[in-house]
């Protein structure tokens, strides 16, 4: 089989607001396919295939093509696990720079690594709540994928120092925000973005 151009994500994101000291926030990056339509079908099945036992979730909803959503867009699965929790199920489409090839079914198989960025607005909210991630690459060799993440938030015209902080974090020096982060970096404004490397779940 060819590779093909794009590849898509399988990503799950857990939010609470409400739970004790930071508010929670956790992203789970699940099956990567070489179609759209694998992964929606991954993706509208993946709660209850990890467990969830949907029926008693307060609000639990799951996007067809032909209905009406208020969800958002990309997200797939919308579900209330509890008050205040959110569970969301969405799909990120990255460039599949570095010509991964699917089994026969369509997947691309482990070990494959993902670059992710979080953005944190404490420029709109001091608590942190609010933020999102977003699948910046997908890599089949993991240092390939941290040195990628040390380049996702510069370029020609964007350097180290154009950031009120910006940090680097190598496999030896684990910083404050866990093993998987490459890149801690702030804006004049206050927003903070991290930049992790993330296996498959």
């Amino acid at each position: 089989m060819s590779a093909t151009d794009n590849l898509f994500v399988v990503k799950k994101t857990t939010v609470n607001p409400n739970s004790p000291g930071e508010p929670m926030f956790s992203v789970t990056l699940h099956k990567t396919y070489e179609s759209l339509p694998l992964a929606k079908q991954a993706a509208k099945v993946l709660l209850k295939e990890q467990g969830y036992d949907t029926e008693f979730f307060i609000g639990y909803h799951v996007k067809e093509e032909s209905s009406e959503w208020k969800y958002g867009d990309g997200i797939l699965v919308y579900g209330e696990a509890s008050p205040g929790e959110i569970i969301k199920v969405e799909i990120d489409t990255v460039n599949n720079s570095e010509r991964l090839v699917a089994d026969s079914t369509g997947e691309i198989r482990p070990p494959i690594y993902h670059v992710l960025q979080t953005v944190v607005r404490y420029d709109k909210d001091r608590s942190g709540s609010e933020r999102y991630s977003v699948v910046e690459g997908t890599y089949g060799d993991r240092d390939q994928a941290r040195k990628k993440a040390r380049e996702v938030l510069l370029d020609e015209n964007v350097r180290k120092e154009d950031f009120a902080e910006y940090d680097e974090y190598n496999e030896d020096l684990e910083g404050a925000f866990g093993p998987d982060c490459v890149v801690h970096a702030v804006k004049e404004g206050g927003e903070n973005i991290l930049v992790s490397v993330v296996a498959s779940a």
